[in-house]
C-alpha cells in the first residue's frame, strides 16, 4: 500500500528558463491526487496518457517515473521496478538534458541504490541552482515545486536510507522564504520527512499537518496522517476525530478506511468489515485486493475458508506478485496446526523480502513457528539482528531485542539470552528493579557467577528494602563455593539473614534453609562449636525438631572427641561429618 503523498503543486515559478509570477493549479493535480488516493495503477495511468500529450514536459516525466515507482505498493521498489523508473528517466536525461525535475527523480533512484548521501546532495543542490525564480518578488528564491518534489523523495524513501534531515531543512528554508504563497504540499511533505527522522518528532509532524490542514481544509490526507501518529500512540479518542475529519473531508479517501479495518480487524470483526468493503470500493480495482477478504476470514475465525481464498490467490496471482499472501498462509497453517507448511511459507517471505517490507508481527509468527524446530535460534537471531539494524526507531529495536532474548530464554539459550538482554537494557537505559531482577536471574541460569555476583550486589544496594536482590546474591555464591567451603557463600548467606531477621515471621523457613547451609559450612571447616550454635538457632524456629537435635547432639560428640584428641586421649576415634547438612533443611 502506497503511504506517503505529496498533492499539487499551486504556485508556479521561473524552472529551466520559463517564468510564471502567480500562483496556479498544475494540471497534473488529478495525477497526483490518485497518488495520494493510494490509486497508484491509476495514477501511472494518468501520467502516460499526459505523457503521450506533452513528451518532453519534464514535471509530467518526473511524476510517471515517481507513479513506477509507487506502482507496487509502500516501502522499497523491487529492483526490477527501481531499474525501470531509471531507464525511462536516463533516456529523458539524454534526450532532454540536465532538466531540475529530471535530476531530481535521478536523486530518488541514487538513493534507492544506496548512492553516497553527499553525492546525492550535490545534484539536489544542483537542481535546486537550476530551477531558481530569474524575475519579480521571489528572484533567486528556489523554485518551490522543485523543493517540493526533494521533500517528496525523501518522504517516499524508507526510514534507513537518505538524510532526511537535509530534505526538512530544504522544505523549512522554502516555506519561511515564500510564506504565504506555498501551498499544502510542502507543509506535507515536511510531516513526513519529520517522522522518517524518528517518533520523537511526532509533535513537529503534527504542526507541520496542521498548517497543511490550515491551507486546504478539504484536503483529507494531512487529517489521516496526523490519526496515524494518533494510533500508533494507542490514543483512540484522537484519532477517531483525526479519521472522522479525513472522512468528512473526502469520504472516498481509501487509506483511513484501511487503517480503521486493520485497527478493528481483531477486537471488532463486524466493524472491520465496514471499513474493509469501502476500502475496497474506493480503492483502484485489482483482484489482488482480495487477499483483504482472505485476511478478514482468518482474523473473524474462518481458517478454512481464509485458507482457501489463499490458496486460490496463490494459483492465481502467486507469491511472487503478491509476496504478504506468504505471511497470510503461514497464519492459517499455524493456527491449523500444520507447523511444517506455516515454516515454509513464514521463511520463504521472511528470506526474499526487503528489511522495509517486513513487519515485527511478521518477525514474532517467524519467532513463534520457526523456534518450534531445533537449531533454528542462532539463524532467527542474524534475522532480527538484521532487523535491528535497519530499523531506526527505538520502540521498534526494543522489539526486536525482545523478541530474541524471549526466544533464547524458551530454548534455554541462557548465555547467548543474557548478551541479547544486556543490548535490550542499554537501549532502554532504565535501571529499575525490573532490569536487575531480569538481569541477575539469566546470569544464575547461564552459570555466569562473576556476572551473577555483580548484579546481585548492585541489585542489593540500588533496592535494599527487597528480598530478591539478597536472595540472586546466594544464588551467585553458591556457583562460586560449589563445595561450601571457601567462605564466599557463608559471606552471602549471613548478608541475607540481616535482611530476613526484619520479619522472622514471614521469613521462617528461608532463615531455617540459611541456617542449615552455615551448618554445612562449619561442619566441612570443622567449626562444630558454630555449628551447634546454628542448630540452637533452628531449634528456636522449630523447637524440638528431631533432624535438628540429632545434629546438634552428634556436633557436641564431636567437640568432644576433639577435646579429648588435643589432650592426647581420643585414640583413632576422628569426629564424624553430619551428612546432608550442606544442603539445607527444606519444609
Amino acid at each position: 500500500m502506497k503511504k506517503l503523498v505529496v498533492l499539487s503543486m499551486s504556485v508556479f515559478l521561473v524552472m529551466a528558463g520559463l517564468s510564471a509570477q502567480v500562483p496556479g493549479v498544475s494540471p497534473l493535480a488529478e495525477g497526483v491526487k490518485l497518488l495520494n488516493y493510494e490509486k497508484n495503477k491509476s495514477a501511472l495511468a494518468f501520467f502516460k496518457e499526459a505523457l503521450s500529450k506533452n513528451p518532453t514536459n519534464t514535471e509530467n516525466i518526473f511524476w510517471y517515473g515517481e507513479a513506477i515507482l509507487a506502482e507496487q505498493g509502500s516501502g522499497m521498489p523491487s529492483d526490477t521496478t527501481i531499474k525501470k523508473a531509471k531507464a525511462f528517466y536516463q533516456q529523458s536525461l539524454q534526450t532532454i538534458g540536465n532538466d531540475a525535475w529530471l535530476l531530481v527523480g535521478m536523486s530518488h533512484i541514487q538513493l534507492l541504490e544506496g548512492v553516497d548521501a553527499n553525492a546525492v546532495k550535490q545534484n539536489l543542490e544542483l537542481a535546486l541552482t537550476t530551477s531558481s525564480v530569474t524575475k519579480g518578488k521571489f528572484k533567486g528564491k528556489p523554485n518551490p515545486d522543485i523543493v517540493n518534489a526533494i521533500g517528496y523523495i525523501y518522504a517516499e524513501t524508507p526510514i534507513a536510507i537518505g538524510d532526511h534531515r537535509y530534505a526538512v531543512d530544504k522544505l523549512k528554508e522554502t516555506i519561511s522564504a515564500y510564506d504565504n504563497a506555498v501551498n499544502a504540499n510542502l507543509f506535507i511533505n515536511l510531516g513526513i520527512n519529520y517522522l522518517k527522522m524518528g517518533g520523537e518528532n511526532g509533535g513537529e509532524a503534527v504542526t507541520a499537518f496542521q498548517e497543511a490542514i490550515n491551507r486546504d481544509p478539504k484536503n483529507a490526507f494531512p487529517y489521516f496522517r496526523i490519526g496515524r501518529i494518533y494510533q500508533t500512540q494507542s490514543n483512540k479518542e484522537s484519532f477517531d476525530e483525526y479519521y472522522n475529519k479525513a472522512i468528512a473531508a473526502d469520504p472516498t479517501f481509501p487509506p483511513v478506511y484501511f487503517a480503521l479495518y486493520v485497527y478493528y480487524a481483531d477486537n471488532n470483526t463486524e466493524t472491520a468489515k465496514v471499513n474493509l468493503d469501502l476500502f475496497i470500493k474506493n480503492a483502484d480495482k485489482d483482484p489482488s485486493l482480495d487477499i483483504f477478504n482472505a485476511d478478514y476470514l482468518f482474523r473473524a475465525g474462518q481458517y478454512d475458508a481464509s485458507l482457501e481464498k489463499a490458496k486460490s490467490l496463490e494459483t492465481t496471482i502467486g507469491i511472487p506478485a503478491l509476496p504478504r499472501l506468504g505471511v497470510l498462509l503461514a497464519y492459517n497453517y499455524d493456527r491449523k496446526g500444520d507447523s511444517i507448511q506455516a515454516k515454509t511459507y513464514i521463511e520463504q517471505f521472511i528470506n526474499t523480502s526487503s528489511a522495509d517490507k517486513i513487519t515485527i508481527s511478521d518477525y514474532e509468527l517467524a519467532v513463534k513457528i520457526i523456534s518450534r524446530f531445533s537449531g533454528n535460534q542462532t539463524a532467527l537471531a542474524a534475522l532480527l539482528e538484521k532487523a535491528i539494524a535497519a530499523d531506526t526507531l527505538k520502540a521498534d529495536k526494543l522489539k526486536y531485542y525482545k523478541l530474541g532474548y524471549e526466544m533464547l530464554e524458551k530454548s534455554n539459550m541462557y548465555s547467548d539470552e543474557l548478551k541479547w538482554y544486556a543490548n535490550y537494557s542499554a537501549l532502554r537505559g532504565a535501571k529499575d528493579e525490573v532490569y536487575y531482577y531480569k538481569t541477575a536471574s539469566i546470569a544464575v541460569n547461564a552459570k555466569e557467577a562473576t556476572m551473577a555476583m555483580s548484579i546481585s550486589k548492585e541489585y542489593m544496594a540500588a533496592f535494599p528494602e527487597k528480598p530478591n536482590g539478597y536472595s540472586f546474591y546466594v544464588k551467585a555464591a553458591r556457583l562460586i563455593d560449589t563445595a561450601n567451603n571457601t567462605g564466599v557463600l557463608f559471606e552471602a548467606v549471613n548478608v541475607q539473614n540481616e535482611f530476613l531477621l526484619k520479619d522472622v515471621a514471614k521469613n521462617k523457613q528461608a532463615l531455617i534453609n540459611n541456617y542449615y547451609t552455615l551448618i554445612g559450612y562449619y561442619n566441612e571447616t570443622k567449626a562444630y562449636e558454630n555449628a551447634v550454635a546454628m542448630c540452637d538457632k533452628v531449634l528456636e524456629l522449630v523447637p524440638n525438631d528431631p533432624s535438628t537435635l540429632g545434629a546438634k547432639g552428634q556436633f557436641t560428640k564431636n567437640i568432644e572427641i576433639l577435646k579429648k584428641m588435643k589432650e592426647g586421649k581420643g585414640g583413632a576415634n576422628a569426629p564424624k561429618a553430619i551428612a546432608d547438612t550442606t544442603q539445607g533443611k527444606k519444609g
